[in-house]
Formats: structure tokens, sequence, C-alpha cells
């Protein structure tokens, strides 16, 4: 608890920046992104904007190495190969709601289903997909949901991030999740963009700060921490919990909105999932 709060109030210090960040984002979604990407790049001049796809790594060469190294074998080739397994066993079901070309999959999401009103990701349309053909929901965060997730996203690597908001109802989502990504709560008072973008690149405790930049690209991920695959809204639900705040239910609509925000960001970014993680 000690070390928590001692983060905490470091990260803290730059609360004023934050809360400048969030009177100045734009309400027009390809300004936000243009003004996160002018600001990694002013911060760290010397970092590719593609090479953000990789995560905290691209901070510390000798992380970087490790990290390359453990990609070499990777501890989630088993869990692609039980996804495998899995799209086999369900494959008519999951081709005639996806295509049954696998390498476009991952690709098409999140999206917004202006007919539903709301952010699709991938996760919660697999899950659809199969309560619709009268198949068992996969239980949310991980195991199967993030092993068929991680499938998709092994067959993806190398496309780009493509999200588009075509509509006020996507873009009014967009805002949604780029107003929870700014704004400070739970006990800690830190929002996501205190840790993910004016921390970027530093140490809580000896880990080190990941960017917002690229953050969906990889996903699911297999962290060391958790010896399993877990899928990006797991992680956000740990997040919320570490900075003492009440995480959301997986697949609710502020998690759906955040993640829609977040992907928009990345576009023109490859996707690598599934990837390990410390």
């Amino acid at each position: 608890m000690k070390k928590l709060l001692l983060v905490a109030l470091s990260l803290g210090a730059t609360a004023t920046a934050t809360v400048s960040m969030a009177a100045t984002m734009n309400t027009d979604p390809e300004q936000s992104s243009q003004q996160l990407r002018d600001y990694f790049k002013a911060k760290y001049p010397t970092i590719n904007i593609a090479d953000y796809k990789n995560g905290a790594y691209i901070f510390s060469a000798d992380k970087m190495s490790q990290w390359e190294a453990a990609e070499e074998f990777p501890p989630y080739l088993d869990a692609i190969d039980a996804g495998e397994a899995l799209y086999e066993k369900d494959k008519a079901t999951f081709d005639k709601c996806f295509g049954s070309d696998i390498t476009k999959v991952r690709v098409k999401f999140p999206r917004f289903n202006d007919k539903t009103n709301q952010v699709e990701t991938l996760e919660g349309q697999i899950n659809k997909c199969r309560t619709d053909a009268g198949l068992k929901a996969y239980k949310w965060k991980k195991g199967p949901i993030a092993q068929v997730s991680a499938y998709y996203a092994y067959n993806a690597r190398g496309q780009k991030i493509n999200v588009k908001i075509n509509s006020e109802g996507a873009k009014k989502a967009f805002l949604a999740g780029q107003n929870f990504y700014v704004q400070p709560r739970g006990q800690f008072n830190l929002s996501c963009a205190k840790c993910h973008t004016y921390n970027a690149g530093r140490k809580a405790r000896s880990n080190i700060l990941s960017a917002n930049l690229g953050h969906t690209t990889h996903f699911p991920v297999y962290r060391a921490k958790w010896k399993h695959l877990g899928t990006l809204e797991y992680r956000y639900t740990g997040c919320n919990k570490n900075m003492r705040a009440k995480p959301f239910k997986v697949q609710s609509t502020t998690y759906k909105n955040l993640e829609f925000f977040e992907a928009y960001m990345d576009n023109g970014l490859e996707i690598n999932g599934p990837g390990y993680r410390e």
C-alpha cells in the first residue's frame, strides 16, 4: 500500500498537465489523434511513431532486448494453438459471423454499429456470435475468449489498425472514451492520461509506463504477472483496481468506448498481437 501511494503521489505531480489536456483535447477525433502524435514526437523525437506498437519496451534498450528474446519462444504459443482448436470446433458458426478469411477479422474491430448505437469489440462479437447460434458464451477476460481473439489477432499481424468514425454516434462514443481517459478517479485521483501520456516512459516502481499510443495493437497479451493470456478489457479492470477505483464490468459501454477511443488513436499502427508483457 505504501509503495502504491508513493507511486500515486509521484504521478500526481502531473495533475496540472492532465487537467490541461482535458481542457484542450479536441472534439475532432482526427485532431485529437494528431495532437497525441505531436506530443510524443516532441517528447521522444528519436522514437518512430510506428514503434509505439511495441509498448513500454521502446523506452529502454535493455528491456527491448529482453522482450525480443522472450518473443523468440513466446509463452502465448500454446494459447494460439488452443484458439485455433476452438475456432475449428465451431468453424461454421464463426465463419458465418466473421467470414472464412481469418486474416480479415481482427482488423475490423473495434467498430461502431449505428443500428445499435454501440461500439462492438472483437471479444463481444465472438460471444454474440456464439449465443446467436445457440452456443454457450465464453467467460470474459481470459481463457477461451482470449484464445480465440488471439488466434484472430495472430493471423492479422502486419495489418494496420483502421478504426472509422463516420457518424455522430461513433463520434460521441469516441468522445466518451476520450473523456474517461483524461478524467481522474479513484482513491489515488489518477487518470489514464497521468500514467500513459504524461508519465509514459517513466518508471512506476520497477515497471516502465507504456504510452497509450499503441495500447491496442498487441492484445490479447500474455503477462508474466498473470501467467496466462488476457484481453484488453481485463487489463482495464486491473488498472482501475490498481488506482483504487471501482472497475466497470467487462464489455460495459464505458470500457467499449475507451477501447474505441484508444484504437482510433492507434490508427495506422500495425497489429502485432497477441503479445508478451511483464
